[in-house]
């Protein structure tokens, strides 16, 4: 199955970091996946959230490495762009993500904050592409290397 027939059959989408990253710095394998996530949601089609852990985690590279208008490019994304909703972190959503690590031993902290914010919105599907998310049942992980 093609990523734009799994689009077709959602309403909204929680997007991870790396699929961020992969837009913004046009990645050479999965900038043109993304890309497709990203005209559904520009269109109207789609309704696109990521968190502010998304924020924090895509900064510190660029700043590390002083290309601060790259910088500003994922923060003007993130916090101004069109049809993608940058939600914060509440007691619930930590909560969740204590839960889930208890289930999925092997979730990461991040990980499990990141599908507990989906969760809590009720997205229809987790956009990633850490395969060893897949191990989730709780809601639809949509891994991008699985669409190449």
């Amino acid at each position: 199955m093609k990523l734009s027939d799994e689009l077709d059959k959602i309403e909204t989408i929680f997007i991870d970091t790396a699929p961020i990253i992969y837009y913004i710095e046009a990645h050479h394998q999965f900038g043109s996946l993304v890309n497709e996530v990203v005209k559904s949601f520009l269109s109207g089609k789609l309704i696109a959230f990521t968190s502010v852990i998304t924020l924090a985690e895509v900064l510190s590279k660029p700043i590390g490495l002083g290309k601060i208008g790259l910088a500003e490019r994922f923060t003007d994304f993130l916090r101004h762009g069109n049809n993608i909703n940058l939600l914060e972190i509440t007691a619930d959503i930590a909560e969740k993500a204590g839960i889930l690590r208890g289930y999925y031993r092997s979730l990461k902290l991040m990980d499990a904050i990141q599908i507990s914010t989906a969760l809590e919105i009720k997205a229809d599907s987790f956009l990633t592409n850490d395969i060893r998310l897949k191990q989730v049942s709780e809601i639809k992980v949509l891994v991008l290397k699985d669409y190449l």
